[in-house]
């Protein structure tokens, strides 16, 4: 198995754009966006369809297992 190079929310922030933008996107505040940082920074499974659509949407390359799993070093 690869060791994970991103966790999901630094997958996020790094295509979003950040914390505001990502939180601006998804109707969310960022404080509350922020909070997915703690632990091992996993998206929560009510909001994953909503970031992968809405990242779908405005033409970001993202797919539904790097918003579950993150990004591999590969």
């Amino acid at each position: 198995m690869a060791r994970i190079k991103q966790t999901p929310y630094e997958v996020l922030l790094s295509e979003f754009g950040g914390v505001r933008s990502l939180a601006r996107a998804i109707d969310r505040d960022p404080g509350s966006v922020n909070k997915w940082r703690k632990g091992d920074g996993t998206i929560p499974s009510s909001i994953q369809r909503k970031v992968l659509e809405t990242a779908w949407d405005r033409g970001i390359r993202i797919t539904a297992n790097e918003i579950i799993f993150g990004r591999d070093e590969n």
